[in-house]
């Protein structure tokens, strides 16, 4: 089974009621990337394994492998991070996963290049490490945070990595919020 990630209801946390079975995830990064962006990734999940819970993300190299969750795309059995360029109706960036029954088994995300991003506060640039922080909480199961059903807003929680917005040049999103640790606390315990 496959699943999009999609919009749901406002709440300190939003979860997607699947999960990892194991306490730790290893990932890989489409090589192409710039050196950069991929140490700014390799940070992003250093947020989350700091966040007090019984959960780890793994870095297991770069790969060849560019996975277009924009499109639909079959599973190749590890979950990764690639780009592709879906247009300015597409999102900043998408992911993807496949599961069995209650356990996810596979996840992936995909940068959208159409637009610009950045590592050095680039003006008018999506920030690599804001958006992969955002990424990698849907990898740990966590919805994003929504109010009146638009992502537009996020309630009391809009500084919350899982805040369903972003714009060029947000940071914000790299350091974890309460709500966030929580989330991923309720999840996968402490």
């Amino acid at each position: 089974m496959a699943f999009g990630l999609g919009v749901s209801s406002a709440s300190a946390y939003d979860l997607y009621g699947y999960q990892w079975d194991s306490s730790s995830v290893s990932y890989y990064i489409n090589s192409a990337f710039a050196s950069s962006f991929k140490t700014a990734m390799k940070t992003s999940d250093a947020s989350w394994d700091a966040a007090g819970a019984d959960f780890s993300f793994s870095y297991a190299g770069t790969t060849s492998s560019n996975p277009n969750v924009f499109s639909g795309y079959t599973s190749d059995s590890r979950s990764s991070i690639g780009y592709y360029n879906d247009g300015s109706t597409g999102d900043v960036a998408g992911t993807w996963g496949f599961t069995s029954g209650s356990s996810l088994t596979e996840i992936d995300t995909t940068f959208n290049t159409y637009y610009g991003f950045t590592t050095i506060g680039t003006s008018g640039q999506y920030d690599v490490q804001n958006t992969m922080t955002h990424e990698f909480g849907h990898w740990l199961m966590l919805d994003d945070l929504t109010y009146n059903g638009s992502p537009s807003y996020c309630a009391s929680s809009a500084m919350s990595t899982m805040c369903g917005r972003t714009y060029p040049g947000n940071t914000y999103q790299r350091s974890l919020r309460t709500d966030d640790k929580n989330g991923i606390k309720a999840i996968y315990g402490t």
